[in-house]
């Protein structure tokens, strides 16, 4: 009897989830098997030609590659800047540590197209930067600073930053400091201990911290148009311009090819940091 409640309990939800997800999901792929048409949503033909053009253009294989590649340098500057400074917010007291998390918490509140125009203010030719550096005659003629891939690593990362630092200072905090505690008290050094010690307690954060970063930046649309414009388009552009230009099937296609990516880059996190050991789940 309870459990007939229990799935009566559960149906509304699971439907829910059914109706507004997984047949939209389904409906997209089922899209992406067919050819282009210049009158209808797709032709009738069944063909996987979508994809195995992608897979053989190397303009959208470069598109891939350059994704990744931002996406990776991203994250590692996300990881090298965010621990330490996750680190100290997790050691300040309760008090402390709660304004630290909500002045992290702060940037969040601002819209990322009022932020990616703010770095569009500093970033162009006659922007900020440029007018400073001419002022202070280190420049003679102004440096193309907008539409590069270095202004989408720059902008992202200063707006997922605190999506690293939070997810990973929440862990550092629950830590139970007797760990560290008895690890030097064999004799371990603040080094070995850290190693061996905070830095496997803390894998959940990583992991968490490094799946938002990551997801977030495939799916940036806005800060990769404003700030890489047409010389440095991602795979997220090339989805909106396929979409625009009426190429359902290649859209789909493209789109699918990007929840490859997160899906495979999401295994692999899984796999590498195993965040479920520390919670005592893994085997």
């Amino acid at each position: 009897m309870t459990a007939k409640y229990g799935w009566f309990l559960l149906a509304p939800p699971l439907a829910t989830v059914c109706v507004l997800f997984v047949v939209p999901v389904v409906y997209l792929f089922w899209v992406s098997l067919h050819a282009p048409s210049t009158s209808e949503l797709y032709a009738a033909s069944l063909t996987l030609h979508n994809y195995v053009d992608l897979l053989r253009d190397s303009f959208y294989l470069t598109i891939i590659g350059r994704t990744l590649g931002v996406a990776a340098v991203i994250l590692g500057l996300c990881l090298v800047i965010g621990y330490p400074v996750a680190y100290f917010v997790a050691v300040l007291p309760p008090r402390r540590r709660m304004l630290a998390l909500l002045l992290l918490l702060f940037p969040l509140m601002v819209s990322n197209v009022v932020r990616a125009y703010g770095w569009v203010a500093l970033l162009e030719r006659q922007g900020v930067v440029n007018t400073t550096l001419r002022d202070l005659r280190w420049i003679d003629a102004p440096l193309d600073l907008l539409y590069t891939p270095s202004a989408v690593v720059v902008a992202l990362m200063t707006i997922l930053l605190p999506y690293m630092v939070i997810s990973i200072a929440n862990t550092l905090a629950a830590l139970d400091r007797r760990y560290e505690e008895a690890a030097q008290a064999l004799g371990a050094s603040p080094l070995r201990t850290f190693v061996h010690v905070t830095l496997p307690l803390s894998t959940p954060g990583i992991a968490s911290g490094t799946l938002l970063v990551f997801l977030l930046t495939l799916s940036a649309y806005v800060t990769i148009t404003l700030l890489g414009g047409p010389r440095s388009k991602l795979l997220v552009s090339m989805i909106y311009d396929s979409v625009t230009a009426f190429q359902w099937p290649r859209a789909a296609a493209l789109a699918f090819v990007l929840l490859a990516l997160a899906l495979v880059f999401t295994a692999l996190i899984v796999a590498l940091l195993r965040p479920g050991r520390v919670q005592g789940t893994a085997r």
